[in-house]
């Protein structure tokens, strides 16, 4: 007999599979970006100077099943899920950016446990004159995080009926909202990008068997990724110099980010999305 949690496990299953279908441009271009992601990582995690490079490490194998856990909520219709992961995915990119010019900091934050408010990352950052872009959307994905309101959006639909009644739907389980999990899905490949742009180039660099190979490859997925986004975001190649900073950098205008959180509120958009194909 079919339980009513079986109910739950089926339509995401089934969604899944839809949204599997539905997203296998994205999901493609994941697999080459996390597949780059990968590629010196045997070479870091060895070595002499396993002790001040480890806490880098362990923020590099969190912030990487940060990105599979992002994608896998997603897939399941879980966008609002997805907000917390991506959160730490900022807190992560922050702290390889601080740690890679600061190793003092770094092990006292691996031996003594010692925390670091995202804040006090972002003041630090600043003084070192390095870039974080992601910090842009830290506040809107803390606000999103948190049980309010505006955190659980998808989690009831509203129809209004004749005679002005209004039909409420809760959704236990994932939703069926493409546009809606789109939305967050290309935030996702943002921070994707951002961390392959310019986070991990510093760690990287000593540690590639072919730097020009491989900066060649991120710049070719810079290019499908604003394809695939079409005018969402905008992106410029600069010449970065300067203390903790990588030579190349792929950075993002202000008003693209600013485009991304206008439209991360859409309610509109979001209550006339008629949900995945059934085939």
């Amino acid at each position: 007999m079919e339980t009513k949690y079986d109910k739950v496990k089926n339509f995401e299953g089934s969604l899944h599979l839809r949204s599997c279908k539905h997203f296998s441009k994205q999901l493609a271009l994941f697999d080459e970006w996390m597949e780059l992601y990968l590629e010196p990582l045997d070479k870091i995690s060895s070595g002499i100077h396993l002790k001040e490079k480890s806490p880098i490490i362990v923020l590099l194998a969190r912030m990487f099943n940060d990105f599979e856990s992002s994608k896998l909520l997603l897939l399941y219709g879980l966008p609002e899920q997805a907000n917390m992961t991506m959160r730490d995915i900022i807190e992560c990119m922050m702290l390889i950016r601080l740690f890679g010019n600061d190793s003092k900091l770094a092990l006292r934050w691996m031996e003594n446990l010692k925390e670091y408010h995202p804040s006090y990352v972002k003041k630090r950052l600043d003084e070192l004159e390095i870039d974080c872009p992601e910090y842009a959307f830290y506040g809107t994905l803390s606000t999103l995080t948190h049980a309010n309101l505006l955190s659980v959006v998808s989690t009831v639909t509203e129809k209004m009926l004749t005679n002005n009644l209004l039909l409420q739907t809760y959704h236990f389980g994932g939703i069926n909202n493409p546009s809606w999990i789109e939305l967050v899905f290309n935030i996702l490949f943002i921070f994707l990008s951002v961390t392959l742009a310019s986070v991990l180039p510093p760690v990287y660099s000593p540690y590639m068997s072919n730097p020009e190979e491989w900066w060649n490859k991120q710049v070719e997925l810079s290019g499908k990724l604003k394809e695939l986004l079409g005018d969402s975001i905008q992106f410029e190649e600069v010449e970065k110099t300067g203390k903790g900073k990588a030579e190349r950098d792929m950075v993002f205008k202000k008003l693209g980010l600013i485009k991304i959180k206008a439209t991360f509120f859409d309610k509109e958009k979001i209550a006339s999305d008629k949900g995945f194909p059934d085939s």
